[in-house]
């Protein structure tokens, strides 16, 4: 199971700028996420997704669609392979697509887009590289996962395999807690050194200006 990050950025529309109120679609395994409208010829979306891809030898389409007062009309088409798709940790400046208005099929199956159009689209697409925690709980999710969607699971096995999960996910979540814990201490530690040595400016402060009203002593 890999991690599929999308962040769509801009588009270089062609054509008058008041004619433009557009928005970007996703498709990818059944799965549908759509933009915020946009107006303008270089509309600005600045949008995340995020998709758990399960076959990395397909691929997914990215559509660009025009509101209108009836019926959207598209615009613009791209099918981007996910064996083309590199790993990093952290999204990029991203690359220009240009848009395509047909669609080549295999059969029922969409595997690319030709005929290019006037649009462009600026995309950012890559596998998200996890850090150790991050790994640990999406191993963790994807197992629970499976054992409750699996269909050679049975009632005399369901129990052993829920069993060894839990262990595994509470060996798994201290772990983690110990992390945190680390983590929230070393954030503790630098805030009292930070505030401490003002805490102790301001007391001395008062002390040295505090005076007894006249008639008070000790």
């Amino acid at each position: 199971m890999e991690l599929l990050c999308v962040k769509v950025k801009k588009g270089r529309l062609n054509g008058a700028a008041d004619t433009f109120n557009t928005y970007v679609v996703l498709k990818i395994q059944n799965l549908k996420s759509t933009t915020i409208n946009r107006k303008g010829s270089e509309p600005c979306w600045e949008q995340d997704f995020m998709f758990e891809i399960s076959d990395v030898e397909k691929g997914f389409m990215v559509e660009l669609w025009k509101k209108g007062l009836i019926w959207d009309k598209l615009l613009g088409t791209l099918w981007i392979p996910l064996t083309t798709v590199e790993y990093a940790t952290d999204e990029g400046s991203g690359a220009w697509w240009i848009l395509h208005s047909e669609v080549i099929k295999n059969g029922s199956e969409i595997c690319g887009t030709k005929t290019p159009t006037r649009h462009e689209i600026l995309l950012d697409v890559y596998f998200a590289i996890l850090n150790d925690l991050d790994r640990r709980s999406h191993y963790r999710r994807a197992s629970l996962q499976g054992a409750c969607h699996s269909p050679l699971d049975t009632s005399s096995s369901l129990s052993p395999m829920k069993s060894a999960l839990s262990m595994q996910e509470k060996e798994l979540s201290n772990k983690d807690q110990v992390y945190i814990s680390s983590l929230a201490k070393a954030r503790w530690t630098r805030a009292i050194q930070k505030t401490l040595p003002e805490a102790m400016g301001n007391r001395a402060g008062f002390y040295s200006t505090f005076r007894l009203p006249s008639g008070f002593g000790f």
